[in-house]
């Protein structure tokens, strides 16, 4: 199963005792690229890339569905992105396992005795995520497709989804840079401070004008006062300045850049190893 990466270019943090109700206001894009799943004969081991790791989100899923210590199935997710570059791939595993071990095993119902619909595994990737510290929205976006506006944290889902004219037109270009670890950030009290502080009027000024341009200016201005954006990423997007816009990942170590077709070639020989994406609705 395919889940799209997704990249947020800015957030406020919400905590709760209940994990559903904690989560992040803010808004991103889902890419066509990202981690596709699928399962294997096996013992229960997880594989990225071929390489065997210890994955918190997808252990979380297990136990969530209480197949742990019972998997005749390994678990593979093949990735365009390395996790921890602010791309939400650990949420795109959480979700696709979540997904996959549902069909493999036949499971119909929660721990609860729920049915375990589309939502219910939506919510275990979503507490999954938040438990491990990799994550506070993703997966709801990645589950929303497109240009997403998070209105409010985790779950009831309140989400606006806006519509691009001409979607075809636009490029996004990724260039990481290295790892930036979500905890670090989001663990951290005056981080939180600094970020919600940041980040509180924007909401209410994309929801007044939801264009991409207006999205990018944005994220830009969040990247920048919050101090998460490097010195490098801020020279970059400099230079990116005749394109949509451009700015930092968060949470990660990586630029992104929203760009027309015109504007492609030249964009591309700014940056060093770009991944060229589209918009995935």
């Amino acid at each position: 199963m395919f889940i799209p990466s997704h990249i947020t270019g800015f957030f406020k943090v919400t905590r709760h005792e209940n994990l559903l109700k904690t989560g992040s206001t803010g808004a991103g894009i889902t890419l066509n690229k990202g981690v596709t799943t699928k399962l294997i004969n096996g013992s229960g081991n997880v594989y990225f890339n071929d390489e065997k790791i210890d994955l918190c989100p997808s252990n979380d899923v297990i136990k969530y569905l209480d197949l742990k210590g019972k998997l005749k199935h390994d678990i593979l997710y093949n990735s365009d992105f390395p996790l921890g570059c602010g791309m939400g791939t650990s949420g795109c595993c959480a979700l696709g396992s979540a997904h996959e071990l549902k069909n493999a095993y036949d499971l119909k119902f929660t721990e609860n005795n729920e049915l375990l619909t589309e939502l219910e595994l939506l919510k275990i990737s979503h507490k999954s995520e938040v438990r491990c510290n990799t994550g506070l929205g993703d997966v709801i976006a990645q589950h929303t497709k497109g240009f997403v506006i998070r209105k409010g944290p985790g779950f009831p889902i309140n989400v606006e989804s806006i519509k691009i004219n001409n979607l075809n037109d636009y490029y996004v270009l990724v260039d990481i840079f290295g790892k930036k670890e979500t905890d670090t950030i989001i663990n951290n009290s005056e981080w939180v401070e600094k970020i919600n502080a940041t980040s509180d009027e924007l909401l209410g000024k994309l929801l007044n004008k939801p264009t991409l341009e207006n999205f990018m200016e944005l994220s830009y201005y969040f990247a920048k006062n919050t101090g998460l954006a490097s010195d490098e990423v801020l020279e970059l997007c400099s230079d990116l300045k005749f394109t949509v816009g451009a700015s930092q990942a968060m949470l990660g170590n990586a630029l992104f850049c929203i760009c027309k077709k015109e504007e492609l070639n030249d964009a591309l020989s700014i940056l060093s190893k770009p991944v060229v994406c589209k918009i995935y609705c």
